[in-house]
């Protein structure tokens, strides 16, 4: 091996490491503030976000800026950031977005998905079924943005999957902030049903499923919002 090829080799292992410690920070971030441990308005510095997540500045840094990217938190120079607030009328207008792109995804993924895909789509929505008659929360909706990004995958379509990415976690926040633990078990038969048509193979199916699933998180968000 030549000396330019092993330079070319650390450094593509090293991009790789700093990729993974940059995932690595922006998850455990969003998750924190999705499940509100990090509160609307919250203001943190730079230092205590790298204590949080447990990895370096630079990490910390590419994470934070993913986040401003899609409106979790507001950086504020030489400050630290700001936890961004939540705002109903945003609330509605992402979920008008989301349920555009969520029935291109599950059209998508249920003509390409492969064997295996469709096996583990369909056991994450059962998990998320038994984590909701559960009354376990956080795992159900961990196991949401699992069963989100294995459909995402299956659908082969990068350019919605980036666009609804961050849709997804605002509802997610939302979901949370109104306190909506009472629909877990409703919610997860909509998942299941929604995965069942996808394992179908079955596109308009799965459209409908996606819409009812979209409908079912409006309706639900909306009674909460009439309630505050």
């Amino acid at each position: 091996m030549t000396e330019d090829a092993r330079v070319a080799g650390e450094d593509s292992v090293g991009a790789r490491a700093s990729a993974s410690l940059s995932d690595l920070a922006y998850r455990r971030l969003e998750e924190a503030i999705v499940t509100l441990s990090l509160r609307p308005g919250a203001v943190l510095t730079e230092a205590q976000m790298i204590d949080l997540v447990g990895v370096g500045r630079t990490p910390v840094r590419e994470a934070l800026i993913r986040l401003a990217q899609q409106g979790l938190v507001e950086i504020l120079p030489r400050k630290g950031v700001v936890v961004t607030a939540i705002d109903a009328i945003d609330v509605m207008a992402a979920l008008d977005a989301r349920e555009v792109l969520e029935r291109l995804i599950a059209v998508e993924a249920a003509k390409r998905a492969g064997p295996s895909e469709r096996s583990a789509i369909l056991a994450k929505a059962r998990a998320m079924r038994e984590a909701a008659q559960a009354d376990d929360v956080n795992a159900y909706m961990r196991l949401d943005k699992e069963l989100d990004t294995l459909v995402a995958a299956a659908a082969r379509s990068p350019y919605a999957n980036r666009a609804v990415e961050p849709l997804q976690a605002l509802i997610r926040r939302a979901w949370y902030f109104f306190d909506r633990q009472i629909d877990l078990v409703p919610a997860a038969h909509h998942h299941v049903a929604l995965a069942q048509a996808l394992v179908a193979g079955e596109p308009g199916a799965a459209a409908q499923a996606s819409d009812t699933l979209m409908q079912h998180l409006r309706e639900g968000l909306l009674a909460a919002l009439q309630r505050e």
